[in-house]
């Protein structure tokens, strides 16, 4: 049996030939100090994607980590992300010299980049295989693959004995957003916002919370104890299953404290400000959409009686206005299982929200039913609404709760609201039903998609698809939904909502199944994965049968 070469001895080889040659160091391997580097997928130019090694060691950690490995890998992660940035450097053309792994954001999530198994920890890390005039540069190679690999791994595992305290209080902060979760249903509520709370966040698109906030207190009437396993007890704001109307002038919260509630849905790291903030998982913030595609949604519970005679039981359109997007979004979301929608007056088709009756003798042709007239028969589906409102009585007499936030503090205004109210306010007169499951009936493949800022690009659709999602807060996330999205012709024939959920499990458990041994991907939901299925316009559905 011939012994495999190692990484060394082919870039002793290769040294200074042209770079497809580093195709020899597929599948080469070395041991360097209980470290094993292996290089899986090798670039075929410098300035193609970087290569892909994966970095396995033993890892001994301590009893109490047992069950807790997806924490303990998001701390790895954010760790090794700083050691390969520090060592990371260019030293040749393209992305020679490069060292990395996705950025983390604030939320503890599963990854690639960083796996643990049993007592095994598996790293998978872009390089950037350098070269100068695309020859080979062997010497740096060497150094980057068998030098500053093992080393910033090293070093991470080093860090995980020093700071066992720091690490304890990361998986400790993941324990407690994830008991929470679980027994928000047995409490009847959708969401918890804990005291102290950080909600604002430094500017429109950054991560870090705002410093000198004003810190989140719960109204008394809505404040809850929550006693966590270890003889802790917290407090804050439960939120109700059924209809919260947060109200409130301009400024002063309200979109920040849905946000937050709809972000609330993953797990948060220490720090963040939002740890304390913990949401239902199938929950879905709503936008209006204007000109997004639509194919086949019942959208009749809230929309109908359209010139032209649409069939709205199965509304398809390329180019849809801000009220039917609103409505086919929220019946997207409850066809794949969502249990809460989350929307914002600033944000979604007024219309869509509350008509005012008084006017309603001028306009000839009735063609929305509003949330304010089937948002109750909605709730006696199990499905709970949150929106955000500057303070409208329609919705205010059909609302269970209503927040009042007054310079971004929460007061309980129910009783005194609806008094307001009168014998006809809030009374439903529609019905709701669950919009029926639809299957793929036509897909026509994607030729190399990719994500460009929140965009998805692909040369065999008509335009570019925003997909930006509140719920979606890294690239790693991205690139998960660009690699269902190379395998959308798998999926014709078979239910969005059985799709969805397959691959949501995959992604949870074994994402390695879906994508191999690429290093970017991030866990996604099922609603999160419709959400672009649904927006892609080489996709057609059909009711299911």
């Amino acid at each position: 049996m011939v012994k495999a070469k190692s990484i060394k001895s082919i870039l002793e080889e290769i040294d200074g030939r042209g770079y497809k040659a580093y195709r020899k160091l597929t599948g080469a391997s070395e041991t360097i100090k209980n470290i094993r580097v292996e290089v899986v997928k090798v670039q075929g130019d410098p300035y193609a994607p970087p290569s892909i090694v994966k970095a396995t060691t033993r890892l001994n950690l301590p009893s109490w980590c047992k069950g807790r490995e997806v924490a303990v890998a998001d701390w790895i992660t954010r760790r090794l992300y700083r050691e390969l940035s520090r060592a990371s450097s260019k030293v040749g053309e393209g992305r020679s010299g490069y060292l990395g792994i996705p950025r983390p954001s604030p939320i503890i999530i599963r990854r690639s980049s960083v796996e643990i198994l049993g007592n095994k920890l598996i790293a998978r890390i872009r390089v950037g295989l350098p070269s100068k005039r695309r020859r080979i540069l062997g010497t740096i190679a060497e150094e980057l693959l068998l030098e500053k690999i093992p080393r910033a791994l090293g070093n991470v595992i080093d860090q995980l004995k020093v700071r066992e305290k720091e690490l304890r209080v990361h998986v400790r902060t993941w324990d407690m957003q994830e008991y929470i979760r679980r027994i928000l249903p047995g409490m009847k509520l959708v969401s918890f916002v804990g005291d102290g709370s950080i909600l604002p966040r430094k500017c429109g698109g950054c991560e870090e919370p705002l410093p000198n906030a004003v810190p989140f207190e719960s109204p008394p009437s809505l404040r809850v104890e929550i006693e966590l396993p270890w003889n802790e007890t917290i407090t804050g704001m439960g939120v109700k299953q059924g209809i919260t109307l947060v109200m409130g002038s301009a400024f002063h919260g309200k979109s920040t404290l849905i946000e937050a509630i709809a972000s609330g849905v993953w797990n948060h790291i220490p720090g963040d400000g939002r740890e304390k903030v913990v949401t239902i998982r199938n929950a879905m913030y709503v936008r209006a959409e204007d000109g997004r595609y639509v194919s086949c949604v019942d959208v009749s519970p809230m929309i109908y009686n359209l010139p032209g005679g649409v069939n709205t039981k199965c509304f398809t359109t390329r180019d849809a206005s801000g009220a039917t997007s609103t409505v086919a979004s929220i019946q997207e979301a409850v066809e794949v299982g969502a249990k809460l929608i989350v929307l914002d007056e600033d944000t979604v088709a007024t219309n869509v929200l509350y008509i005012d009756e008084r006017i309603q003798g001028v306009i000839k042709h009735k063609t929305i039913t509003p949330l304010s007239l089937i948002a109750k028969p909605m709730t006696e589906k199990s499905i709970s609404l949150i929106i955000a409102s500057s303070g409208t009585l329609e919705l205010a007499c059909i609302a269970d709760t209503i927040i009042l936030m007054d310079e971004y503090k929460a007061i309980d205004v129910t009783s005194n609201v609806k008094k307001l109210c009168s014998k006809n306010n809030g009374k439903s007169i529609e019905e709701y039903h669950i919009p029926p499951s639809r299957i793929i009936h036509r897909v026509q493949p994607l030729h190399k998609p990719k994500i460009k800022g929140y965009v998805l690009e692909d040369r065999n659709l008509p335009a570019p698809i925003p997909i930006q999602n509140i719920h979606i807060q890294e690239k790693s996330q991205y690139n998960s939904l660009v690699a269902i999205a190379r395998r959308i012709m798998e999926f014709k024939g078979k239910r969005l909502v059985d799709i969805v959920h397959s691959l949501e499990d995959t992604l949870r458990n074994n994402p390695y199944h879906l994508v191999g041994d690429n290093p970017d991907i991030g866990e996604v939901r099922a609603l999160d994965i419709a959400y672009m299925l649904n927006r892609l316009p080489i996709i057609s559905f059909k009711p299911s049968m």
